[in-house]
């Protein structure tokens, strides 16, 4: 009785690793789209903000991956922002993502975005 069950135990062992080891496909593809123009911001334990941009048609604005938005940013948040980075896709959407003082507010940046994109507004106040 006691070999029984530790047939069984192994058996169904080997049953589930098999199952880890070749899991099946889905069914359906999870097709990622684009984000349309988007303003996240996170609160870094209270030391610095964490900014996410996506900018629809930035090379339409900026001559450099969001260079001119860097300039306007800096004119309302303060010359401290850090850790700059932008990305420009194939379609012209460039992805901002740098840090700021806490004391940038979601309008300060709002109006940034605007003005350094001929007027358009990415509303970083709706997440």
């Amino acid at each position: 009785m006691h070999s029984s069950a530790i047939t069984s135990t192994l058996i169904f062992s080997i049953l589930s690793l098999g199952a880890l080891a070749s899991p099946t496909p889905a069914e359906g593809v999870n097709n990622l789209h684009k984000r349309d123009d988007t303003c996240e911001s996170e609160n870094i334990a209270g030391f610095y903000k964490r900014w996410n941009i996506w900018a629809d048609n930035d090379d339409d604005y900026n001559d450099d991956c969001g260079s001119g938005c860097l300039s306007k940013i800096r004119g309302r948040c303060g010359s401290s922002v850090t850790d700059w980075g932008c990305n420009r896709d194939e379609n012209g959407q460039g992805y901002y993502h740098f840090n700021t003082p806490t004391t940038c507010s979601e309008y300060d940046m709002t109006q940034a975005l605007k003005a350094c994109l001929d007027g358009r507004t990415i509303d970083c106040s709706v997440v």
